[in-house]
């Protein structure tokens, strides 16, 4: 029973955390909808380099999705701090995915990503996947999704040095 406790006050510490500076908190959401509404989706997209790639292929790990767009200067100045959340939380399960949006078909964004140093999975051509399933309405719009599928939360913030992402990154390490 504390454990269910423990974990309850932590997921309500998370969300006031969330709730400041334009990240939004939808988990609380659940107990007025079907709690199926806040289940991220399952989708598939492609790299650049055409492979592709399922959201269940990340079944039973917490996912920061960033959704973004090579023309996007604020997505650009958010980047390095997602690519430090990667490198610090990558072996404790965290998967940083990126998904690139409303680009011509001849843009490489992963190419773009890794001119810079940046080294997590962007995918592409993944509008669709943004508005119809994540109801994003602009970039960048992160989205942190919990290792049991549950979406948490999102932002639409872009300074990579706001400690709640970290914040964030350890809730979902921490509750794998």
């Amino acid at each position: 029973m504390n454990t269910k406790i423990n974990k309850a006050i932590a997921i309500v510490t998370v969300a006031l955390s969330l709730a400041v500076s334009s990240i939004t908190y939808s988990q609380t959401e659940a107990s007025n909808k079907n709690a199926s509404v806040n289940k991220a989706p399952n989708w598939t997209l492609e790299t650049q380099d055409g492979k592709q790639v399922s959201f269940s292929d990340y079944e039973g790990q917490p996912v920061m999705l960033h959704i973004w767009g090579t023309w996007c200067p604020y997505c650009k100045k958010l980047q390095p701090g997602l690519q430090q959340i990667h490198e610090n939380y990558k072996d404790r399960g965290l998967i940083v995915l990126g998904i690139s949006v409303n680009e011509p078909t001849t843009t490489k964004p992963q190419t773009e990503l890794e001119s810079r140093g940046i080294d997590f999975l962007t995918l592409i051509e993944g509008d669709e996947v943004a508005i119809n399933d994540f109801e994003v309405m602009g970039t960048p719009t992160t989205i942190f999704i919990s290792a049991d599928g549950n979406i948490v939360g999102s932002t639409m913030v872009s300074d990579p040095t706001d400690p709640r992402f970290t914040q964030v990154a350890e809730y979902l390490v921490n509750n794998i």
